[in-house]
Parts: structure tokens; sequence; C-alpha cells
């Protein structure tokens, strides 16, 4: 039928329809045989599809016919106009809508989009299906004429069965058309169906998904959706419901912190009763359900833990031992119920009132700040710690930690402004001590400068007192001793006195001399004559001065010979009595026929001079005490060797105002050293 149908066209110009430019009748009038050899021919040719282009073409024209929209060439494009339409901004909705579909819209649109083309194939197939048996309703008409026209039976016989193929050519168009059209009522129907499928368990869910999301978004967390939806969607809501709770808790723990933070930061007046922390121990007490709280702190002052914080409990301090044995190294919460909770109980000493029921649990939260327990808190709740209390407590305990950490500094900075306080009064009572002191001390200073003064007067007045009678005394002596001749001889006994009363006084002359000199170097008036001068000489002229000593006590003298003829610059006469005095003490405390050396040696710019003797030697304790005025070593009345401990003293303002040092060095039974240094000076010894 469909060969028919498609090649419809061929058979009629077959038959001499109009199609070919001619008219049927002259045809009619053609031999029997030719027009049956035609016909069959035209059936062969529209069997085997020889024709086809022929007839595909005239389909085509007649769709166009049919169709003016056929009928544009290929090329043709509609214009694009400037109307609002085609606004860019539309355009671009468009374009977003298209690439964002939901899926609803999705099945929408392919619903329609199938029907509508179905529709129009339905169309078309109607439509060709009423022209196929117009077409085969006009052919059987044509054969039914020629049948009248043919005279031959067997013209007649296939005219006959053209006209039943005719026919039955028709019918089976209508039939094919219905069948195709219950089978696109029947495929919309199935879409349909699917589409509502679509909407009730695809999209509602969806909907209520994307409600639950945007309830979630807008801070809305109590609502649930249902969990006994298909697998996929089952799954989702699960999802959404743990994310809900799970922001709700997050939601709860922030307020709770927010709050904790808040009454951690409260100053000490207008904290909750309770201790310090009693605000922050009744937010913590609210949000885990807890019927008591207690929070410990150690006490530097009774070397104890004490309790800072209490919420509807009492509580003692801790010792440490048994902190350490609660805690010892935990840094999580330490969770005790039943029997091990009231022994936890029984260690911290809490009051009855806080845990009435036997079955509660107490929890320990251990405070740590960089690695360092700063706190303790006990926590007290009806039956078991609950995983919401676990995490509010493990949340809440960083916070805590700072808080104590903060508090013990407070603390420990009021006791030091205490002890600062208290250190400042002593400080001030000291002062005031010492400035008491210190006048006192300047009213001292000022009597001994006056007395200082009055002594150098005294000294100034007594020695040139003393100096007038004294120098006639030796004078005297002297004149004595010289006018003794022959005519008047002196006794043994007479020179004896004279000579007596001539050293004594020139020993109390020399006394006088070292007073005077003291007194005038104290007062700054002594003046030095400083040039340069040579050794070698000065050690003949001090030899030669003591050789009456010397021979007297029977020591030997030794002068060290020099290398070179050393050049100092010095007081002649103050360095000669610098070396006197040094050498009568190595005469005084040497035994008699003992050996004094006199020794000089370069040391940089300076020249050292060394006496050293084989005396009884100094103990080291006593040579700090040499270089004193008025200090001996053995001051008792009956000591061995006589002198009034002005000689050393002396010796050593003299040798430091010339710029110079002076020392000593010692052995106990083994004889001394003493030495001193002088500049040297540049001058050679033809120039001095």
């Amino acid at each position: 039928m469909q060969h028919l149908d498609r090649h419809r066209p061929v058979v009629l110009q077959v038959l001499g329809q109009e199609h070919g430019g001619h008219t049927a009748t002259p045809q009619f009038s053609l031999d029997r045989v030719a027009v049956s050899e035609g016909l069959t021919q035209g059936v062969e040719q529209v069997g085997h599809g020889t024709w086809g282009p022929s007839l595909q073409s005239r389909a085509r024209r007649r769709q166009r016919r049919s169709c003016p929209a056929a009928r544009r060439p290929p090329s043709y494009r509609p214009r694009m106009t400037n109307s609002p339409a085609a606004s860019p901004g539309l355009w671009a909705r468009s374009w977003r809508l298209f690439r964002a579909p939901s899926i609803s819209q999705l099945f929408g649109a392919a619903f329609i989009v199938i029907a509508v083309a179905g529709l129009a194939d339905r169309i078309a197939v109607w439509r060709n299906a009423r022209g196929t048996q117009a077409d085969m309703i006009d052919l059987s008409q044509r054969l039914e004429r020629l049948d009248r026209f043919s005279p031959s039976p067997a013209l007649r016989a296939q005219i006959a069965e053209m006209q039943e193929l005719t026919a039955e050519v028709g019918d089976e168009a209508i039939q094919v058309a219905v069948q195709s059209t219950v089978i696109f009522v029947v495929m919309l129907v199935v879409l349909g169906v699917g589409l509502w499928y679509n909407r009730r368990r695809l999209a509602t869910p969806f909907a209520h998904v994307v409600g639950a999301l945007e309830h979630v978004a807008a801070g809305h967390y109590a609502e649930r959706l249902r969990e006994d939806q298909p697998e996929e969607f089952g799954t989702i809501a699960r999802g959404v419901n743990r994310m809900a709770a799970a922001l709700a808790w997050r939601e709860w723990i922030q307020a709770h912190t927010a709050r904790l933070l808040a009454a951690l930061n409260l100053p000490p007046q207008e904290s909750a009763p309770g201790g310090s922390f009693g605000a922050a121990l009744a937010v913590l007490a609210e949000a885990t359900g807890a019927t008591a709280l207690a929070l410990y702190q150690p006490s530097y002052d009774t070397n104890e833990w004490a309790p800072t914080g209490l919420h509807r409990t009492t509580a003692r301090p801790l010792a440490r031992d048994v902190l350490r044995q609660l805690v010892g190294e935990a840094g999580n919460v330490i969770q005790h119920d039943g029997a091990a909770g009231e022994g936890v109980r029984a260690q911290l000493q809490l009051s009855q009132e806080s845990a009435p029921d036997a079955t509660s649990g107490v929890a320990l939260v251990p405070l740590r700040a960089r690695e360092r327990l700063v706190g303790l808190l006990v926590v007290v709740v009806a039956g078991a710690l609950t995983a919401d209390a676990r995490s509010a407590l493990e949340q809440a305990a960083p916070n805590l930690a700072i808080a104590c950490e903060r508090e013990s500094a407070h603390l420990h900075t009021r006791r030091l402004a205490v002890e600062v306080r208290r250190a400042a009064q002593r400080l001030e009572t000291q002062n005031a001590k010492l400035e008491e002191q210190r006048q006192e001390l300047t009213r001292l200073n000022a009597e001994l400068d006056q007395a200082g003064k009055l002594k150098d007067q005294f000294l100034a007045n007594v020695s040139h007192e003393l100096r007038t009678p004294l120098n006639s005394v030796i004078g005297f002596s002297d004149l004595l001793l010289t006018m003794a001749s022959p005519e008047s001889p002196l006794t043994d006994t007479q020179r004896d006195y004279l000579e007596t009363i001539a050293r004594n006084g020139r020993h109390l002359l020399e006394l006088i001399n070292e007073l005077l000199d003291l007194s005038k170097i104290a007062a700054g008036r002594m003046q030095l004559r400083v040039e340069p001068l040579a050794l070698d000489a000065l050690f003949r002229e001090v030899a030669d001065t003591v050789r009456a000593q010397l021979e007297a006590r029977k020591h030997k003298l030794a002068i060290e010979p020099l290398r070179e003829t050393l050049i100092v610059t010095a007081d002649r006469g103050r360095l000669r009595q610098v070396l006197l005095n040094l050498l009568s003490n190595a005469i005084k405390f040497t035994t008699d026929g003992g050996r004094i050396t006199l020794s000089a040696q370069v040391a940089g710019d300076r020249v050292r001079v060394a006496v050293s003797d084989s005396g009884i030697g100094i103990a080291p304790d006593d040579q700090q005490k040499l270089f004193q005025e008025f200090v001996q070593l053995d001051g008792s009345p009956s000591r061995r060797y006589e002198g009034t401990g002005l000689g050393l003293a002396l010796s050593k303002r003299l040798v430091e105002l010339q710029g110079g040092a002076i020392g000593v060095e010692s052995q106990l039974g083994k004889g001394s050293t003493f030495w001193f240094t002088v500049p040297r000076s540049e001058l050679t010894p033809e120039r001095v």
C-alpha cells in the first residue's frame, strides 16, 4: 500500500491524467493490447520504483502547495528586527533560563515539544491519508469509465482488480492513520502520567528540600524533612536534617559562648554571688543542666587550690596532692558516674546539697594554659553527662583557662602592688632615717673638718712652738760638744749626756717635721720641686747617711750596680726622705748582722726602686695596714720596736704626689721588699 501511496502520480500518468499535459480521451482509442501492455508496464514500474524521483518531486510540489512555508528557498532566513523583544537583556535572561532549567521544566518542555511535533505529524498523516483516499476514489472512477469504453474481457478483469486495489489502498491509508493516532494518544497519555509522576515524586520533594534549605539559610533550624522518602530523597532529607541540627547546635554553642564571655568579662563588683566566676558558672549550669559547679585555682599563699567560683554548693580548699591524684596529666573532660562519682565528691568535700541524688555524676574539667594547669572545674550533674553538655564544657574550657590565667595574674599583680606599697613605706621610713643620718653625717663632717683645721692649726702652732726651743737645745748641745778643749775638757758623762740630748732632739725634730709634712699634704699645701736627677748619686748619698746606723747594727748594705744611668723626674729632697724611711725601717726590723739591698730597674716609662731586707717579715693580713697613719703592727706598750707609724704613711703620700706608687712584698720570717715607682726622665746623663 505504501508503494501505491508513494507512486500514486505515476499510476495516474499511465492512465492518462492531466499531469502529462495531454487529454485522456485520445489515449482510449489506442489498441487494447497497447493499453493493456502500458498499464502492466506502469504497474511494474510502480512496483520496481523506477518512477521514484518523479513521484518524489511531485510529492514535494504538493507539500509546497499545502504549506506556504515549504515554498521558501533554502537560503531564506527570517530578518531580525529591532523590536523590544529582541533586546540583549531579554536574550540574556532567556539564555540564563535555558542554561539553568529545572527538572520539571525539562520534563514539561519535552512533553510540549513531543505533543506539538506529534500533533503536526498526525495532521500531516491524516492529510496524506485523506489525499490518498481521494486519489484512489478518483482512480476508481476513471477505471470505471475505462471499463465502460473497453470491450475486452481481459482488460475489464484487470480494471476490476485495479479498482479493488485502489479501494484497499484507500482503506489501508485510513487504518494506518487511525493506528498511528491511537499510538500517539497512548504515548501522550504515558508522557502525561510520567510528567505527573515527576511532579509528584521529584519536583515536590525537591521543592520541600529547597524550602527547608531556605529556612536553614534564614536561621530557622527547627523544621525537619520527612525521611521516609525514596532512596535519593530520603538520603537528602537525612543530610539536610543533620545539617540543620548541626547548625542549630552550633548557633546554640555560639550563643552560650557569647554569654560565657560576657560573664567572664564582667568587672568583679558586677559578678553574681559565688566568687569572681559566679556569673560564668551560672551560664555553664544553664547550658549543661548541672546541679552544682565549683572552680578551683592555685593559691600561692597557702600552697593549696582554693575555690574561686561556686554555684549552688560550698567547697573547701584542696591539697595539691589530692588534685594531682584526681587530674594527673589529663587534658580532656574526666567523667565519674555512680560510686566513682561519690568517691570524687568525698575527696572534693563538696556540700551535700550540691548532689542530693545518689545517681548523680561528677565531671572534672582540667583548665590548661600553655601546657600548665591553671584551674579545675568540677561539674555535678543529675545522672550521666550528655554529649551536648560534654561538648559545651569542652568549648568553654579554653575560655575558662584564659580567664583563670588572667585572674591569677590579677591576684599576683595585686599581691605585688601590696608588697610594693609596703616596700615603698619601708623605703620612706628608711629614707627618713637615712636623711637624718645624712644630716648627722653632714654635721659630723663639718665638725671633723673643723677639727681637722683645728688639728692642722694646732700642729702648725705646736710644731712651731716646739721647733724653736728644740733648735735652741740642739744648737746649744752641738755648741757645747764642739767648744770642748783640752784646757776645759768634758767628762765622759757630760759628753754622753750632750750626745743623748742632741740625738733625741734631732729625732724629735724629725717627728715634728713628719707631722708638718702630713698636715701640709692633707691641706694640699705641699709644694714639690720636680727635676731630673740620677739615682746612682742619690743611692750613694743615702747610703752614707745611714752608714752609722748600719755599723751600729752590724748590717751590710748592698747597692746593686745599675746597667745604665737611670734618670728620674722627682723632688730630690722628698725622694731622699722616702729612701731614708725605707732604709731606716729595714735596719730597725732586721736582726743584727743582716743584709739590706738597694736596687733599681726600668719598668716601662717608670723606674722601680726596691729596698729588700732579711728581717722578720710581715704577715699578709698586716701588709694593708702598713701605709696607714699612726698605725703600728705591734701597738702594745711592751712592743719590741719603737716608732710613731708615720714614716710609711708619709712615704706613700710623697710617692703618690710625684706620680708613682708604693707597695710591699713579704713573707713572715723571710724578710721584706718595699718598692716604689717614679717617672723616668727622657734626658740623658750628660744633659742632667
